[in-house]
Protein backbone atom coordinates (compact mmCIF):
# COMPACT_ATOMS: atom_id res chain seq x y z
CA UNK A 1 0.00 0.00 0.00
CA UNK A 2 1.30 3.12 -1.01
CA UNK A 3 2.32 6.02 2.14
CA UNK A 4 2.03 9.50 1.85
CA UNK A 5 5.02 12.48 2.80
CA UNK A 6 2.51 15.28 3.55
CA UNK A 7 4.20 18.69 4.91
CA UNK A 8 2.60 21.60 5.73
CA UNK A 9 5.27 24.63 6.23
CA UNK A 10 6.57 28.19 5.28
CA UNK A 11 9.89 28.95 4.29
CA UNK A 12 11.70 31.40 6.83
CA UNK A 13 15.09 30.95 5.89
CA UNK A 14 15.19 31.06 1.70
CA UNK A 15 19.21 30.51 1.61
CA UNK A 16 19.22 28.06 3.70
CA UNK A 17 16.00 26.03 1.92
CA UNK A 18 17.35 26.15 -1.88
CA UNK A 19 20.63 24.37 -0.35
CA UNK A 20 18.47 21.81 1.06
CA UNK A 21 15.92 20.85 -1.51
CA UNK A 22 18.62 19.27 -4.23
CA UNK A 23 20.29 17.13 -0.81
CA UNK A 24 16.50 16.18 0.12
CA UNK A 25 15.52 15.10 -3.57
CA UNK A 26 19.04 13.04 -4.23
CA UNK A 27 18.40 10.89 -1.12
CA UNK A 28 15.08 10.35 -1.67
CA UNK A 29 15.60 8.61 -5.39
CA UNK A 30 16.59 5.45 -4.20
CA UNK A 31 13.64 5.21 -2.07
CA UNK A 32 10.81 5.79 -4.89
CA UNK A 33 9.42 9.24 -3.76
CA UNK A 34 7.40 10.80 -6.06
CA UNK A 35 7.08 14.06 -5.85
CA UNK A 36 3.49 14.60 -6.50
CA UNK A 37 2.48 18.12 -5.54
CA UNK A 38 4.10 21.27 -4.91
CA UNK A 39 2.35 24.85 -4.16
CA UNK A 40 3.40 27.52 -2.51
CA UNK A 41 0.20 29.17 -2.00
CA UNK A 42 -2.68 26.39 -0.56
CA UNK A 43 -6.45 27.70 -0.76
CA UNK A 44 -7.74 26.50 2.83
CA UNK A 45 -11.47 25.81 2.63
CA UNK A 46 -11.73 24.44 5.81
CA UNK A 47 -10.08 25.07 9.52
CA UNK A 48 -6.93 27.22 9.70
CA UNK A 49 -3.33 27.09 9.64
CA UNK A 50 -0.50 30.15 8.97
CA UNK A 51 1.42 27.71 6.79
CA UNK A 52 0.81 28.67 3.01
CA UNK A 53 3.41 26.01 1.03
CA UNK A 54 1.79 21.90 0.75
CA UNK A 55 4.15 19.37 0.09
CA UNK A 56 3.12 15.39 -0.91
CA UNK A 57 5.78 12.94 -1.67
CA UNK A 58 4.32 9.39 -2.77
CA UNK A 59 6.17 6.10 -1.63
CA UNK A 60 5.42 2.38 -2.65
CA UNK A 61 5.01 1.80 1.09
CA UNK A 62 5.34 3.02 4.66
CA UNK A 63 8.15 0.73 5.04
CA UNK A 64 10.16 2.89 2.66
CA UNK A 65 9.07 6.26 3.13
CA UNK A 66 10.04 5.15 6.57
CA UNK A 67 13.61 3.71 5.85
CA UNK A 68 14.53 7.14 3.95
CA UNK A 69 13.19 9.29 6.81
CA UNK A 70 15.17 7.92 9.72
CA UNK A 71 17.88 6.89 7.00
CA UNK A 72 21.39 8.06 8.05
CA UNK A 73 21.34 10.26 5.05
CA UNK A 74 18.28 12.26 5.30
CA UNK A 75 18.75 12.58 9.08
CA UNK A 76 21.98 14.47 8.51
CA UNK A 77 20.18 16.79 6.16
CA UNK A 78 16.91 16.79 8.35
CA UNK A 79 18.20 19.91 10.77
CA UNK A 80 18.62 22.04 7.84
CA UNK A 81 14.93 21.84 6.99
CA UNK A 82 13.60 22.40 9.94
CA UNK A 83 16.18 25.21 10.57
CA UNK A 84 14.61 26.67 7.24
CA UNK A 85 10.70 26.17 7.84
CA UNK A 86 8.08 26.35 10.73
CA UNK A 87 5.20 23.92 9.73
CA UNK A 88 4.47 20.37 10.08
CA UNK A 89 4.92 17.16 8.72
CA UNK A 90 3.16 13.67 8.50
CA UNK A 91 3.12 9.57 6.82
CA UNK A 92 -0.05 8.36 6.07
CA UNK A 93 -1.34 5.35 4.58
CA UNK A 94 -3.32 5.30 1.26
CA UNK A 95 -5.83 4.11 0.98
CA UNK A 96 -7.01 1.44 -0.63
CA UNK A 97 -11.44 0.05 -0.59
Amino acid sequence: MPAYFVIHNRIVDNDVMQSYIPRAMECMAPYGAELLVLSESSDIIEGSTDFPRTIVFKFDSRERAEAWYHGEEYQAILPDRLKATEGFAVLVDGFEG
